[in-house]
């Protein structure tokens, strides 16, 4: 066998060396590292600005945006109870103080008022005769007086000429009978007296208890009469109208509300972590959804209320229980409204607002000092006068004692 030649190996052969690369190194990102920088500084810029922020102006002021506009609104009923004939008003409507709202059917009142008139005249003449009948029995008193006397005198002669037999025994026994029966009669007729001076009563006729009870009488039927008509006691809008033509009304039948326009505020529900430092008087800024921020109207502070609404509502919370939550109440901050800036820009019961509270001051006091002496509410619409039926009465009274006198004459 030959053996296999021994190949030398050669420069072209061998394998080139593997020569390692160079490690390439990045270079810092300066762009990413100043970003950062500056983001870092921003965050401790608002931070600081947020801290001048809060110190010279949040502190200072309460905000909240859960509050709502309120206001009076004035429930329309009839004093008296009857059908609507007619009403005068509609929702929406503006009305004015004293104007005429609804209309009831005055008939059965017409009748009643002339009835109750009719029975004030047969009460004078009734009374006149209960003062007719005292001087009918101070007359009889007198002439029982008299008889009594007569009685008496007889009683006495007899009696001295009954020992002498001048007269009989039976007319002595007669003239003593007649003087028991005038004592008798005289009594009788002294107590007769006696019932009708106490019925007549110690006053005049006119001012006798039975004919000032009619004549009351009389003007509560006068009052249900003029109560027919209905009229509004404050100016507003109305709202809520239900009265209809044909309906029967009574006092508890709700016609129709009217919303004043001159008294309206905004109540204010804030935690009562809020309240530290609330005072009455505080100056405060509201803001509505109605208008917006460009609208801003201004008040104060007129009362914080003195519980909060779980308090007040049907079933207040019983806390004395072993599963209780501590939650943060809220209570009702009263704040007045700029009288001019609302007939401008007209604030409508119940819509949302916010409200902001400047609590600077804090001299002034958390509760009311001193109890409110001015009116808040007052109308005289309701009023009825009185001097018509009055004189009404007078002269019924007068016609029929002048009737009483022509016929005794």
């Amino acid at each position: 066998m030959q053996k296999d030649k021994m190949v030398e190996p050669s420069e072209k052969n061998l394998p080139h060396p593997v020569v390692p690369a160079e490690v390439e190194v990045k270079p810092v990102n300066k762009k990413r590292s100043h970003t950062l920088l500056w983001f870092t500084l921003a965050l401790i810029l608002a931070g600081f600005a947020w801290l001048l922020y809060w110190f010279f102006y949040l502190q200072f002021h309460q905000f909240t945006d859960d509050a709502y506009a309120n206001g009076s609104m004035i429930n329309i009923n009839s004093a008296v109870s009857g059908s609507v004939i007619g009403f005068y008003a509609d929702d929406t409507d503006l009305v004015l103080e004293g104007q005429l709202l609804v209309s009831l059917d005055t008939t059965p009142f017409e009748v009643a008022y002339q009835r109750e008139l009719a029975s004030l005249a047969a009460v004078v003449l009734q009374v006149r005769q209960l003062y007719d009948t005292v001087n009918v029995n101070r007359a009889t008193v007198e002439n029982r007086k008299a008889a009594l006397s007569k009685a008496k005198y007889d009683f006495d002669n007899r009696s001295q000429l009954v020992d002498s037999r001048a007269i009989s025994n039976e007319d002595f026994i007669h003239s003593r009978d007649d003087l028991t029966i005038a004592e008798t009669n005289l009594k009788q007729a002294e107590e007769q007296l006696k019932v009708s001076e106490a019925a007549a009563g110690q006053t005049t006729l006119i001012m006798h208890p039975l004919i000032q009870q009619q004549k009351g009488t009389v003007r509560r039927a006068f009052y249900e009469l003029q109560h027919c008509s209905i009229y509004a006691p404050a100016k507003g809008y109305v709202a809520q109208r239900t009265v209809d033509v044909g309906q029967w009304v009574n006092p508890t039948t709700n016609l129709m509300a009217i919303i004043p326009t001159d008294y309206v505020w905004v109540d204010a529900n804030y935690k009562e972590t809020q309240l530290t430092y609330m005072r009455i008087g505080q100056p405060a800024t509201v803001w509505f959804d109605l208008y917006g921020s460009r609208v801003e109207h201004h008040g104060k502070v007129l009362g914080i209320a003195s519980g909060s609404g779980s308090v007040f509502s049907l079933i207040p919370p019983q806390n004395a229980t072993g599963n209780w939550i501590k939650i943060v109440q809220r209570l009702a901050v009263r704040i007045s409204l700029d009288p001019e800036l609302v007939e401008k820009y007209p604030v409508r019961l119940g819509i949302s607002a916010e409200v902001d509270v400047n609590i600077t001051n804090q001299d002034l006091p958390m509760l009311a000092p001193v109890p409110m002496k001015k009116v808040v509410g007052a109308t005289d619409v309701f009023e009825i006068d009185l001097e018509k039926v009055n004189k009404l009465m007078d002269q019924v009274v007068e016609d029929n004692l002048k009737k009483d006198l022509n016929h005794d004459k």
